[in-house]
């Protein structure tokens, strides 16, 4: 089993490296181009993935909904967001929270602008290989959002340093279905910061990895509403 996973993820890992849509070839293009003429089906889901900023893990949370072509092409849009932890005095929390001192006629307060990363993003998977219990597929996307730091005075928002960023962030991904209505996957795949935020010194780029927890809901509701069937 540990061979298979492993043997799958090496072949794929150098397609990482390059604009995946260059290097397809005629017999995955065929395949792509019959799996879109097929009725496609509404998906929704979400995730957790784990990125790092100059470093420092930093989760990256993503809602998403799409269409899924014959269980081989799905494709859609989502939104994600930088998750913080709270700031914490008496230690560096940089570069999520920085120190700002700022002094009026009413004193001098600290304020603790917090770091705000977040993007819209358009993904296409395709679905490599799938026999038995095992997929593997190559997911891929694109982002444009900002980011910026952000904090509050005096009840009113104030944003600094903001300019728009682009990434690109391909990957690999493998799940195995352990049973009917429950599985495990990986995904591995990187960062590309396209345009940065330069009034920012934080380092974007960076691996993303996703330890996947998977419920197939079809299967549920069917093994709950027809056990008798199963």
């Amino acid at each position: 089993m540990k061979k298979i996973f492993f043997r799958h993820f090496l072949f794929l890992l150098p397609y990482t490296l390059y604009l995946i849509p260059c290097t397809l070839s005629a017999q995955i293009a065929d395949s792509i181009q019959s799996s879109l003429q097929k009725k496609p089906r509404f998906i929704v889901g979400g995730a957790s993935k784990s990125t790092f900023i100059n470093g420092y893990r930093s989760p990256i949370l993503t809602v998403r909904v799409g269409l899924d072509f014959d269980h081989r092409i799905r494709i859609g849009a989502g939104l994600s967001m930088l998750k913080l932890s709270p700031y914490e005095p008496g230690r560096d929390n940089t570069p999520f929270y920085l120190d700002k001192i700022v002094t009026d006629t009413g004193g001098t307060y600290t304020f603790h602008p917090a770091l705000e990363f977040r993007y819209v993003n358009l993904f296409l998977e395709y679905v490599y290989y799938k026999s038995g219990k095992w997929q593997f597929s190559i997911p891929i996307q694109f982002g444009i959002g900002s980011s910026s730091y952000k904090y509050t005075d005096n009840g009113e928002d104030i944003t600094e340093s903001k300019h728009t960023i682009l990434l690109y962030e391909p990957a690999v991904s493998g799940q195995y279905k352990i049973t009917k209505w429950f599985g495990a996957g990986l995904d591995v795949g990187y960062r590309l910061m396209l345009i940065n935020n330069k009034n920012i010194g934080s380092k974007f780029n960076s691996p993303v990895y996703d330890i996947k927890v998977i419920v197939y809901w079809r299967e549920l509701y069917k093994a709950v509403s027809h056990p008798a069937k199963q």
